[in-house]
């Protein structure tokens, strides 16, 4: 019975934090579970995507982004096919390249530079980063979230000017 104290902590501490931001607490639930359901529904789907590929799944207010790489253009496809048939997924966005995975140097350099954006969001109060999530994916930064038009721009700037950034794509949802 110990737990009980510590679980409705981290409940009182999700609902408070829900608070914040422009989703649904159902929303930010159902994004916790979406891309491991779009995972499993991608291994079901075709074992060569599991095993040949390198696949990021992200959920950001119901809208999927599939990144990485993949050997071949019909597992891209497949991908697709199967991030779309999960149940809250709105919308895919399939950004998965057609070549060789990448190397776990290339993967670690896309940590470092997704920590460095981050770290420059949170450190410039004009832009709205608890709204934005960011992925990078062999240079290739993506932003998701619920954002204005001026936030998403002044978030673009802000990406723009990190070393390292090859290419942005921006793929919000515009609240005006």
């Amino acid at each position: 019975m110990t737990r009980s104290p510590l679980i409705l902590a981290a409940l009182a501490i999700t609902l408070v934090l829900s608070g914040c931001g422009s989703r649904s607490f159902g929303n930010k639930i159902d994004d916790q579970f979406i891309p491991s359901n779009v995972e499993q529904k991608i291994k079901q789907a075709s074992p060569d995507l599991a095993n040949g590929s390198h696949i990021v799944v992200t959920s950001y207010n119901g809208i999927v982004l599939l990144a990485g790489q993949t050997p071949r253009a019909d597992l891209k496809a497949a991908a697709e096919q199967a991030a779309r048939s999960v149940q809250g997924v709105r919308k895919v966005y399939n950004e998965l390249q057609v070549i060789a995975p990448s190397s776990a140097l290339a993967r670690s350099n896309d940590a470092l530079l997704t920590t460095k954006i981050k770290t420059e969001m949170l450190a410039d109060s004009s832009v709205s980063s608890s709204n934005i999530k960011v992925i990078t994916e062999n240079g290739i930064v993506y932003m998701l979230g619920v954002v204005s038009r001026q936030q998403a721009q002044l978030a673009s700037n802000l990406v723009q000017g990190v070393s390292g950034v090859q290419k942005i794509v921006k793929l919000f949802e515009y609240v005006d």
